[in-house]
């Protein structure tokens, strides 16, 4: 494939500050032993995307310990491969909070140097399992300036302040957003994904960013829509879109079904790659009762596990019950604890006999390292 990816792999302020207070956004856990950006380095490779740059604008320690050099996604390449993007790349750059076009333009060094055509710019606030190769071969037939990708699949709730209203043409092409029509049938979510050439990019960084008449974000948009070809590209994947703890809980018991596990982890597009450890089996001890739940290796399950997500190396002591949760890495629910509709961050202690509970709609968060 004649094109570049780039991954924006921020924090968000909408995502729980203790999930994301010692990680960015992308390197957040999910379905027991991924990570967000897991999603998007597969959806690129599975799309032969062989050069990939990641800008970070914080905490960068966490989605670096995890991809590494890449070879896990085969981005350990002597041409083209995994680049890490700094959002500030000189002296007299300006980093402008959710400026991604500044961020952008802080990395024109790297667009410069690419020798593809097109790029796809993604974000890693969604999980899905999206054919990007589908994206730009819609991008090429329309002769777009650029494609936005729209997802109308969505497993878990999302607020409507989080969809936006398209309004389009006949063919596709955005004429302009309004955000009247955010709850009317033509509103869609949007996955924060696009496919510009590489040229047409440059050049709008070069007169957007300088934005002489001092417009707005929304602005800046209508006129872009105005001016170029702007299309929407809708996706039927499955998808799921995380913006808070709720999202993140709802999404997370999402994978329980047989259904949505297919779709987001065995789509004919290809499958998620995530970083390989060599853990232990799973030990189940004579006592352990297990439905409904997904359980990664090297756990050990020793109580009752009911409609739970288990990631690597947590360990579930015996008579405790955890059902309707997520327990991350390392965390331990101590003997006769129980949780209902938790999230234990990494390495989180839970001492005997604790009863802890939330709701579906307010979860019981435990951040990471903390002891209860």
């Amino acid at each position: 494939m004649d094109a570049a990816g780039i991954i924006l792999a921020d924090n968000a302020a909408w995502l729980s500050k203790e999930l994301t207070q010692h990680r960015t956004l992308s390197a957040v856990p999910f379905g027991a032993k991924y990570r967000l950006i897991d999603f998007s380095l597969s959806n690129m490779i599975n799309a032969d995307i062989s050069s990939v740059g990641i800008i970070m604008t914080d905490q960068y320690d966490s989605v670096m310990h995890h991809v590494q050099s890449g070879a896990e996604w085969d981005l350990d390449r002597k041409n083209g491969g995994l680049r890490y993007l700094p959002p500030l790349s000189s002296a007299d750059s300006v980093l402008a909070e959710g400026s991604r076009l500044q961020i952008l333009r802080n990395n024109e060094f790297y667009i410069r140097q690419l020798k593809e055509k097109y790029l796809i710019l993604c974000g890693t606030g969604y999980v899905g399992s999206l054919d990007f190769a589908a994206l730009l071969q819609a991008h090429i037939d329309k002769q777009a300036d650029i494609t936005s990708m729209f997802g109308n699949n969505v497993v878990n709730a999302t607020p409507l302040h989080k969809r936006i209203g398209l309004v389009t043409n006949d063919d596709g092409r955005i004429i302009s957003i309004d955000p009247a029509q955010s709850d009317a049938l033509l509103s869609e979510l949007t996955m924060n994904t696009c496919v510009v050439e590489r040229e047409l990019l440059l050049d709008m960084l070069d007169s957007l960013s300088r934005n002489p008449r001092g417009l707005t974000s929304l602005e800046q948009l209508q006129e872009t829509l105005n001016t170029k070809r702007v299309y929407a590209h809708f996706t039927d994947e499955m998808i799921i879109y995380l913006e808070d703890l709720t999202s993140y809980l709802s999404g997370s018991l999402a994978l329980l079904d047989h259904d949505v596990r297919k779709n987001l982890f065995h789509a004919e597009s290809g499958p998620v790659i995530t970083k390989t450890k060599d853990s232990p089996a799973t030990r189940y001890s004579k006592d352990a009762k297990v439905s409904n739940s997904m359980i990664a290796d090297g756990a050990v399950i020793e109580g009752e596990v009911r409609n739970s997500i288990i990631f690597r190396g947590a360990r579930i002591k015996k008579n405790a019950v955890v059902e309707n949760s997520v327990i991350m890495q390392d965390s331990t629910v101590g003997e006769g604890a129980h949780l209902n509709y938790a999230v234990l961050d990494k390495e989180v202690i839970i001492d005997d006999g604790r009863l802890l509970s939330g709701y579906l709609t307010h979860p019981f968060l435990c951040g990471k390292g903390e002891r209860i």
